[in-house]
């Protein structure tokens, strides 16, 4: 059912430098200092970048390297253009073999909300009805079939049968999404940017330099309350869990970083 490469998977052949690096320590798996890829889909105009945020970047790469599961595999980006917002950092976390299938794959990245969703919500194997897919995404049956002409054409849904669409296997999650935010001063600002990634990454980890007893013991309740990470002065005071993020949220958020890591003129 593979698509054999198009213009999309012709142009975005190129390959870049691996960012997956693994070293065993007698504690255990941990991924090495991974390298960091400056996105292909930067944000309009040129951004300032004080100083001292930048000095924080050594603890918020520690930060990617300890994540859980980052041994497995690690990509980091800088300046990620998701759905929402533009993180400091963008780590995806898991087997390098889920984003290199998803980059050999000629369908171009879902970026519109309601085709990461349909798709998300379709079967690899099993066909699926449109009120099926209607019903698992939760939009209007009317919305997901004007998507369908053009996610049939592109190759993302390919009929099984009358109305029935299952998905390409390679159209999934890359991997874990977790949004690296750093901030020198204004927690409660830091707060409120990195509960927007929520939206579409699986948590987030905010990186300050130490902070006053009360402001410390405030932020870590909200980070706590959220079940994201907080490191403050290059501790870990936090770790993240994952969020419960609805398939198509995942999917979402991942098409965004396939975008990212390459995207055709």
């Amino acid at each position: 059912m593979t698509r054999q490469p198009g213009a999309w998977a012709i142009h975005r052949a190129a390959s870049i430098p691996s960012p997956y690096e693994v070293t065993v320590c007698e504690s255990g798996s941990v991924a090495r200092r991974p390298r960091v890829l400056a996105t292909a889909r930067p944000r309009a105009g040129r951004r300032f970048e004080p100083i001292h945020e930048l000095e924080l970047e050594p603890d918020a790469l520690n930060a990617a390297r300890s994540l859980p599961g980052a041994h497995r595999g690690l990509v980091v980006l800088r300046e990620m253009t998701g759905p929402y917002g533009v993180p400091d950092l963008v780590a995806v976390v898991g087997p390098p073999s889920l984003l290199k299938q998803r980059r050999r794959l000629s369908v171009p990245p879902l970026l519109n909300q309601v085709d990461a969703g349909v798709v998300a919500a379709a079967s690899p194997r099993a066909g699926r009805r449109v009120e099926t897919l209607a019903h698992r995404v939760g939009w209007p049956e009317e919305s997901v079939r004007r998507r369908l002409p053009g996610l049939v054409k592109t190759g993302a849904l390919v009929p099984n049968g009358p109305e029935s669409f299952i998905r390409q296997a390679a159209l999934q999650p890359v991997g874990r999404l977790y949004a690296i935010e750093t901030k020198v001063k204004d927690w409660r600002r830091a707060l409120r940017q990195a509960r927007t990634y929520t939206l579409w990454c699986d948590s987030y980890v905010l990186v300050m330099p130490s902070l006053s007893s009360g402001s410390r013991s405030a932020l870590l309740t909200e980070v706590a309350d959220d079940g994201a990470g907080l490191i403050i002065d290059g501790a870990w005071i936090k770790r993240p869990l994952l969020g419960k993020r609805s398939p198509a949220q995942r999917l979402w958020g991942s098409e965004h970083l396939v975008a990212a890591l390459h995207e055709p003129s």
